[in-house]
């Protein structure tokens, strides 16, 4: 989408496991004859603050309290779950607000409240959500989910012993519907997820980074991407029966709060969160622990709040000290080789990204930042200060200094963008687009992180990068009291923050009083 449109949007908001191939497990009984709108649907089981942890989530037309089934697969019996199976939800009414960015003054509402393209009232949805913890590793697991009355099909999903490491495929924006062709990127999705589970087949979780869906003018059009996302294929339910981590791109929280009733966010903070019209988006920070790494997930729509990013990263690490790996994510991309908004168009908040947010990553010794957003597959060299710490390009480092960062090109294939010819790309290791889907496979141990990322088209991967950690390897940086970081400046760091920060106020307060007619006349869309 134009610059102009996020650097609005995000200014605002600041200021103001193996698994089961086979997804429809044969083992319990059928679903009862659905009631109107009452069938699950949007079902994930979603990573969980550690690898012994699932956090589900799903929506239906039910009001009533929503339940899980849930029990190790060898004592489901007969198609029945022990008596002991039974797990309350927190079952919520779903709101949204539609089409901000091109109606500023839209407000949060019922899903009822809005129509579809003919004009008539949407059905109302209920978000339900359940965590379960202490599950047993290396151990099949069958669930269902619904309302006691109304339930899911059966889908199994398989723990893994993470003593020996792990390993997850990361996906950069499956945007569905973006081209245009809901069906097209839909297939392509299922497709992608296809090639890494024929490859891959025990792999641990998935991991997508942000932009989910495309539409942000249209509820019942986003339903509609939604539902394509979390179920591409119903012959084999690929996130019904493996372990997701997903977050919000600049597409997902255009709707406000819709975005945070679809999943199930471990140890999800405050810090970090957007707000539309003064309503919290519900969208913030959140870390989970698998194996011997710490996931630290940062809301990127709220870019300029880099204190409350840099508050939470160092709870996360004050919790997970003994973690051997720390992995950030968000979705725009601070290095990219990308043409993102055009030739002539700088991205301000992605490099004010590059001048603030690197400088996190540095201080907290992060070892591999993971971005999406710009559709175009970069790696970049080992960055601290600003600056590749070695220009030399390789695919294997050992005790490295600094951060690498991935940007990660299309998940279905429903959008690219082209190499920007007029940008600086010293930063750059390597870089490619074909115009085919991608996904990035990581494998994790104590000792070594490597990723390779492969295109749909071809079993050989693309690039490959493999960081080793010896046992002399230095310590890592301690977290150090909360309060003005030490950090290291950027080589594109020009001025100081406080004339950031006041260019950003001054750059709100002209654009929230032409905002309506200004984003009305553009016609492109990130």
């Amino acid at each position: 989408m134009p610059t102009n449109k996020k650097t609005i949007r995000a200014m605002a908001a600041a200021l103001c496991s193996l698994a089961v191939l086979c997804g429809t497990a044969a083992q319990g009984t059928a679903a009862h004859a659905a009631e109107a709108g009452g069938s699950p649907y949007n079902i994930t089981v979603g990573v969980g603050s550690s690898d012994s942890e699932a956090r589900f989530c799903w929506i239906s037309g039910s009001s009533a309290a929503g339940e899980l089934q849930i029990a190790k697969t060898g004592d489901v019996k007969g198609g029945s779950f022990p008596a002991n199976a039974a797990k309350q939800a927190s079952t919520k009414l779903v709101t949204a607000t539609e089409g901000v960015l091109d109606n500023p003054g839209n407000t949060d509402h019922p899903v009822s409240s809005f129509t579809d393209a003919g004009g008539a009232a949407l059905t109302d949805e209920y978000s339900s959500q359940v965590t379960v913890g202490s599950l047993a590793p290396d151990t099949s697991y069958s669930y269902r989910v619904g309302d006691g009355t109304t339930w899911s099909p059966v889908y199994t999903f398989q723990t893994k012993s993470t003593a020996k490491g792990f390993s997850f495929a990361a996906f950069g924006d499956p945007q569905v519907g973006a081209s245009g062709n809901l069906a097209n990127d839909q297939a392509g999705w299922a497709n992608t997820l296809n090639k890494v589970y024929s490859k891959f087949p025990n792999v641990n979780f998935l991991f997508s980074m942000g932009d989910q869906v495309n539409d942000y003018d249209h509820l019942y059009t986003q339903q509609q991407e939604y539902k394509a996302f979390f179920n591409p294929e119903s012959s084999a339910n690929y996130l019904q029966t493996h372990l997701l981590a997903a977050y919000s791109g600049n597409h997902d929280f255009q709707m406000g709060r819709y975005y945070s009733f679809h999943y199930n966010q471990p140890n999800l903070s405050t810090l970090g969160q957007t707000q539309t019209n003064n309503v919290p988006d519900n969208n913030g920070d959140y870390w989970f622990r698998y194996g011997s790494t710490l996931f630290m997930v940062l809301e990127g729509n709220n870019f300029y709040d880099v204190s409350a990013h840099d508050a939470f990263m160092k709870q996360a690490i004050s919790a997970n000290q003994n973690a051997k790996w720390k992995i950030v994510s968000f979705h725009q991309a601070p290095y990219s080789e990308a043409n993102h908004d055009g030739a002539t168009s700088s991205d301000d908040d992605v490099m004010f990204m590059r001048n603030n947010w690197t400088k996190l990553m540095d201080k907290y010794a992060v070892d591999v930042v993971l971005n999406g957003h710009d559709h175009y597959y970069t790696r970049s060299f080992q960055m601290y200060g600003g600056s590749p710490v070695n220009t030399v390009k390789t695919n294997k480092v050992t005790n490295p200094k600094g951060t690498v960062y991935f940007t990660l090109d299309s998940g279905s294939g429903s959008k690219y963008y082209k190499y920007n010819t007029t940008a600086d790309h010293s930063f750059s290791a390597f870089g490619w687009q074909n115009n085919v889907p991608t996904y990035t496979y990581v494998s994790v141990t104590d000792g070594a992180i490597s990723l390779s990322t492969y295109a749909t088209s071809s079993d050989t991967p693309i690039d490959t990068y493999t960081i080793t950690k010896s046992a002399a390897a230095p310590a890592a940086a301690s977290v150090k009291p909360a309060g003005t970081a030490s950090n290291p400046k950027t080589g594109d760091r020009k001025g100081s923050d406080s004339a950031v920060f006041a260019i950003a106020a001054v750059a709100l307060l002209a654009a929230l009083l032409s905002a309506v007619m200004i984003l009305r006349k553009k016609a492109a869309r990130g």
